[in-house]
């Protein structure tokens, strides 16, 4: 038994003649997520044809058909979601090559899905990312909704979390219909305060229904969208979350080496960024970027070089005189160390005499 009712086709029906075509397409969206489990060839061919459809309307209004009503909350009337298009990313992003490759794969299968759907298949519809905090899990959402050239809706399940669990579960739900109805990148961030083993005995029965919403919300998630779920905490999750995920992405602290290509991607010399790089563990993107802007502050409001306060923000006890040390022991020339570290050569020549005196 197909689970679409006489009163959905009418209402389709109504729509078209009407030529009211948002309100079509989001019913064709709802039927096609009913169909999936009776039919999902035929599921299938009409989110097909729907991406076709919202791709058109995109380049005719050279904006994604977005639903004028975004969720808010019923007593507060605030947004559920922070939604941003176009999304543009300033840096290009580093990971580590593995995180690249699958990232780089997740966007390949999205640019040939055509030819997935006439395979029977459909690409990755759903992700989910786990790491310490700062390692680059938003930065990857962002850039997946820049390289998809769709919406970025973020919610943080954390905030929106509220004593009242039943009021918390309409607000997902909320978020969750209005998402899957039209092609966007949907960023679920801290999935684990909801997304618990349900086995845990601090979690009412609530809770625990909405774990099961949630999951059974991956399982049904149109090919028309993509659903994105981050967690600082990835051993927390029910174990049940993992096999919902099309495809699940591990994080890391970057290696020195990527920190040192991010250093110089900040305009930061290549020595400067060894050096620093070379003195850092499990440090993240996140902190690395704050001390970099702290730097810069500091730098303006002391007059100082900017290899100095950055120094002084990441090294604990180290200065920039032992950067120069270090520099002339590899070798490097004096003209170069001025322009890495952005002090005046004759401040390098002064440390190279000074040093020179003290072993006499």
């Amino acid at each position: 038994m197909i689970n679409v009712t006489n009163e959905m086709l009418i209402d389709v029906v109504s729509d078209a003649l009407a030529g009211k075509r948002e309100s079509l397409l989001m019913r064709l969206r709802v039927m096609a997520k009913k169909l999936k489990k009776e039919s999902p060839e035929l599921a299938n061919k009409l989110e097909s044809l729907l991406l076709h459809t919202s791709g058109a309307v995109a380049v005719e209004r050279a904006q994604p058909l977005i639903p004028k009503a975004a969720p808010v909350d019923a007593d507060s009337r605030q947004k559920l979601l922070v939604e941003t298009y176009p999304v543009v990313i300033d840096v290009e992003p580093v990971w580590p090559s593995k995180t690249d490759v699958q990232l780089n794969r997740f966007v390949i299968e999205w640019e040939m899905k055509e030819r997935l759907y006439k395979e029977g298949l459909h690409p990755s519809r759903s992700l989910l990312m786990g790491g310490p905090p700062g390692v680059g899990k938003t930065l990857a959402a962002k850039w997946l909704a820049s390289k998809l050239d769709m919406p970025l809706l973020t919610l943080d399940l954390a905030s929106v979390m509220s004593s009242y669990l039943g009021k918390t579960g309409n607000n997902i739900k909320a978020v969750l219909n209005y998402a899957s109805s039209f092609p966007c990148v949907l960023l679920l961030d801290e999935f684990d305060a909801i997304a618990k083993k349900r086995d845990d005995a601090t979690d009412v029965g609530e809770l625990k229904r909405l774990v099961t919403v949630l999951l059974q919300a991956i399982d049904e998630w149109p090919n028309t969208s993509v659903l994105i779920a981050a967690t600082n905490h990835s051993e927390l999750l029910d174990p049940a979350a993992w096999r919902r995920f099309d495809r699940v992405i591990d994080f890391d602290y970057p290696t020195k080496d990527l920190i040192q290509k991010y250093l110089i991607s900040k305009d930061i010399g290549d020595n400067l960024a060894g050096y620093i790089s070379a003195r850092l563990d499990k440090v993240s993107y996140a902190v690395i970027e704050r001390a970099i802007n702290q730097a810069k502050r500091n730098s303006i409001i002391e007059n100082s070089p900017l290899s100095s306060s950055l120094i002084d923000e990441l090294l604990e006890g180290e200065s920039i005189e032992d950067v120069i040390r270090t520099m002339l022991a590899e070798n490097v020339a004096q003209r170069k160390i001025s322009r890495d570290l952005g002090i005046p050569r004759t401040q390098v020549s002064k440390f190279v005499k000074t040093e020179d005196e003290g072993n006499e």
